[in-house]
């Protein structure tokens, strides 16, 4: 039956001129590609819409929580402190009338209700709503009061149980709905990644049958076009095998340009598709990478070879040859023969090496100590993760200090992780820089490689990429006693490495 099927092929295509056979050829290709492109562009183009409309919450809703309670609290403070209306504060103080503040927060919030795409984030919108007008009534209520007299201590009640408590829940709920409004951006990329699998997936099925297509008509008119349909054979034979970069030669025969066009156009989208895949795959270890330049830092390692220069000329060899040492463990442990995640005993040795040469340095102010118990030295670490922090502590925190200080890098049993602390009785940091670091080493917005917390905020972000939102580095500091980073990692050993 098949072979009739095919002679009866054979003998319409006798009757078909060569342009309508190449014609039905460039259909075979057309078709596909173009659902394809079509199905692409409607699936991405509603994705990056609905990316770009959560981040644009986002950072909507920040404006808020960043600015809202403080500039509510101190306008309904000077009111009350110094018996003023509204219009009195906005006239004379020139700060802005809680009505239009509270007015434009209820206008955002509501359209914010409208735009988000979760259930959770329009709860948390419209609760944000409801407490904006019940802060408006308490406003009021003092607005009222402020030119009574007798009502003074009334209204300082009202300012710190009413005034305040309110605003600090607006940013309670401004804070949940960031919280949603991002699980929901995490969704978007997740769905993102899983579509471009299925693109991908697609397309090369498209193609196998394409080709499948193609080569089954070329054997057909292989009498005729014998030479030609055989050189574009050896092409698609190489393209199958993953030579995306190889493309048809120019066609002798010229009603044969257009099939040859064609296939070029297809091979180029296809490559197009691999090389966006591959620049994924790169993009995705960028941040690795950029860790790995910071953390060669060519001003230590200039350090490290004028120290060792000057211990040769001070005719302390033994102690020359100690920091070649350390300085040859410190790059070994960073190379790690290409590995990602090292034992933690390695990381201690890495660090240990890092403040051993320090110490030579900065000799006068710096001792450190490490305690790594037995029992921990064989879990997984992602490599390089303390030496950004140790470094931080070092140049931020003892330097700072001016005087001796110690810095200890200890491991504690968390449970079902492990929690490396980095403390240093340096510095400190004020309230203000330690809400900033805190800032940036909990969020995606990365400073660049010449600000002070870019270390830091590499390897928080490269601890959640790997391990997820619920570990990282968590900062504690007090000005002019210290500061303590804490580390925190799930347990896992070499032998379930594939499960990370």
């Amino acid at each position: 039956m098949i072979h009739n099927i095919v002679h009866k092929m054979e003998r319409l295509l006798r009757k078909i001129s060569l342009r309508k056979k190449l014609g039905i050829m460039i259909m075979v290709f057309f078709i596909p590609y173009t659902a394809i492109t079509v199905f692409l562009l409607v699936s991405m183009n509603g994705f990056y819409d609905e990316y770009n409309t959560i981040g644009a919450n986002i950072t909507l809703a920040n404006k808020y929580n960043i600015e809202f309670k403080e500039d509510m609290d101190a306008v309904m403070y000077q009111m009350v402190i110094r018996s003023m209306t509204k219009e009195e504060v906005e006239t004379q103080l020139n700060m802005k009338n809680p009505d239009d503040m509270i007015g434009e927060a209820v206008d955002a919030f509501e359209s914010l209700e409208d735009s988000s795409f979760s259930y959770e984030a329009k709860e948390s919108a419209k609760s944000t709503i409801h407490l904006l007008n019940t802060l408006q009534k308490r406003v009021n209520d003092i607005n009222s009061r402020v030119k009574i007299s007798g009502y003074y201590d009334q209204n300082v009640l009202s300012l710190d149980t009413d005034i305040r408590i309110i605003t600090e829940l607006i940013q309670e709920r401004i804070s949940e709905y960031n919280y949603y409004e991002s699980q929901g951006m995490e969704k978007v990329q997740d769905e993102i990644g899983s579509r471009l699998d299925v693109i991908v997936q697609i397309s090369i099925t498209v193609f196998v049958i394409v080709v499948v297509a193609s080569l089954t008509l070329a054997g057909l008119m292989s009498k005729s076009i014998t030479n030609s349909i055989g050189n574009l054979e050896d092409t698609v034979a190489q393209f199958g095998q993953g030579n995306f970069a190889v493309r048809t030669k120019e066609a002798k025969d010229t009603d044969l340009k257009v099939l040859y066009e064609t296939f070029n156009s297809m091979a180029d989208q296809i490559e197009v598709l691999v090389e966006n895949i591959k620049r994924e795959q790169i993009n995705s270890r960028n941040l690795e990478l950029k860790l790995l330049q910071a953390q060669i830092n060519p001003h230590f390692l200039y350090n490290t070879l004028d120290n060792i220069v000057w211990l040769v000329e001070d005719d302390r060899k033994e102690d020359a040859e100690n920091i070649v040492t350390y300085l040859s463990q410190f790059f070994r442990t960073t190379l790690s023969g290409g590995r990602d995640f090292i034992r933690l005993q390695e990381e201690f040795q890495h660090i240990e090496a890092y403040l051993k040469i320090q110490s030579f340095r900065y000799r006068d102010i710096l001792s450190f100590e490490l305690d790594l118990p037995q029992e921990l030295e064989g879990y997984l670490i992602i490599k390089m993760a303390l030496q950004p922090i140790v470094e931080n502590a070092l140049y931020h925190g003892i330097k700072y200090k001016r005087s001796m200080g110690k810095i200890t890098v200890k491991a504690v049993d968390g449970g079902d992780c492990v929690r490396i602390l980095v403390i240093d009785d340096g510095i400190g940091m004020e309230r203000e820089e330690l809400l900033e670091l805190r800032h940036t080493v909990s969020t995606r917005a990365h400073p660049t490689e010449n600000d002070n917390g870019f270390g830091m905020a590499n390897v928080a972000e490269r601890l959640r990429m790997n391990y997820g939102e619920t570990y990282g580095l968590f900062v504690d500091s007090e000005y002019k006693k210290g500061t303590t980073v804490e580390v925190r990692f799930p347990k896992r050993k070499e032998q379930n490495l594939d499960e990370m």
